[in-house]
């Protein structure tokens, strides 16, 4: 039998069970009466195996356990702010909300390796962005000092997230991936004054997740949490004129930024928008075809009809099946998908913090929600010698 986590505080069992609604009933019914009873109490303890299962059926991560208390967690409704009650059950389903639960630990782990300072993002939220999308998405790329030159330069659709998510670091905002379980969800985010994050759905292509970037940092300078639907359609039927122009605007604002008018109207002069013409600007801005597509709509190049059609057929352009053919046939790499997930950034900034002698090796796999083998295992794969 493993080891029993005795290190945890029973509080944080009692508030996992009630913040997930389940009864006591309920769970003593799948793990014992007395099992519970005594977890809650004090009295003994789960092991590492017990305790994520109890996760599981929590729907809770497994990271906000080994918390000294239970977190406090601002009103969902308060912060979804563009979201109607009405649907919020529908969009918000148990497993983004467990992934919300997921952010919020994320967040509440950056307070501490930062000594709740994120000076970065002061910075960057001090700065009064023009309401005018257009004009917006320029000063946001005067502020990032990425010039369109530089975007077009990068080689492969992947280097263009990452190069993405590297600029929102230097800005104070982390990004964070997963793999959401369901596609109809490209990514979220969770506003925060000092440490606002974003989550990105790795089950979608590279493409829609740099989009995504986009649409959730102007909910971010919008000082709102936000989510990105991969099928409008529903969601914006459902919102009132006030939460649809805010959703319109994050959507416009994120072609806009990616593919700005001015260089677009110059690339585009005496072209057509032929299948293969649009495939080559999607490749130079790092983009979709849809979203090149919508840029030939707006400036009345192409009829709605046609992009309508059009459009249905590069739907398979958001679904990342030749990645997941291969990571089926290789089987995938634990260490290489945490690395991926949680991002450079994130990773360096609680391994500086254990090198530095700031937390302890057991703190440090907890904030990369890791066992302390795993941790040491990932250190070696990354080349940062043993722990």
């Amino acid at each position: 039998m493993g080891e029993k986590m005795t290190s945890i505080n029973p509080n944080i069992l009692v508030w996992c069970r009630k913040v997930s609604g389940a009864s006591v009933d309920e769970v003593s019914q799948k793990f014992g009466e007395g099992r519970i009873h005594d977890w809650e109490n004090g009295i003994d303890y789960p092991t590492y195996s017990q305790l994520q299962q109890l996760c599981d059926f929590y729907q809770k991560p497994i990271a906000v356990c080994f918390f000294p208390e239970p977190p406090e967690y601002k009103n969902l409704g308060a912060s979804f702010r563009t979201i109607p009650s009405e649907i919020e059950r529908i969009l918000l389903n148990r497993h983004i909300l467990k992934l919300l639960d997921e952010a919020r630990c994320m967040q509440i782990n950056l307070y501490e390796l930062n000594q709740n300072n994120n000076s970065k993002y002061t910075i960057f939220s001090s700065h009064i962005f023009s309401q005018n999308i257009l004009v917006m998405a320029k000063e946001l790329r005067t502020f990032l000092g990425v010039n369109i030159e530089t975007q077009k330069q990068i080689r492969t659709i992947a280097g263009h997230f990452e190069f993405w998510r590297e600029r929102f670091s230097d800005i104070g905002i982390y990004v964070f991936k997963e793999a959401f379980g369901e596609n109809s969800t490209s990514g979220f985010c969770l506003f925060d004054d000092t440490f606002p994050v974003i989550y990105i759905n790795n089950s979608l292509s590279f493409t829609r997740q740099i989009f995504t970037l986009f649409h959730e940092l102007c909910h971010i300078i919008r000082k709102t949490s936000g989510i990105d639907m991969l099928n409008d359609d529903f969601y914006h039927k459902n919102l009132n004129e006030y939460q649809l122009s805010v959703e319109q605007n994050c959507n416009a604002f994120a072609g806009a930024f990616l593919v700005p008018d001015f260089d677009f109207k110059k690339q585009i002069k005496g072209k057509q928008s032929t299948e293969e013409f649009v495939s080559k600007l999607a490749s130079r801005y790092g983009v979709s075809r849809e979203v090149i597509l919508r840029k030939f709509l707006d400036i009345r190049l192409i009829s709605k009809a046609e992009y309508a059609e059009r459009s249905k057929a590069y739907t398979e352009d958001y679904f990342r099946i030749k990645d997941t053919i291969a990571a089926k046939k290789s089987s995938g790499n634990y260490y290489n998908t945490q690395a991926a997930y949680k991002g450079r950034q994130y990773t360096e900034l609680v391994f500086k913090n254990y090198y530095t002698n700031n937390i302890t090796l057991a703190q440090a796999a907890k904030y990369m929600n890791m066992k302390i083998p795993s941790i040491r295992s990932f250190a070696e794969k990354r080349g940062w010698g043993s722990l």
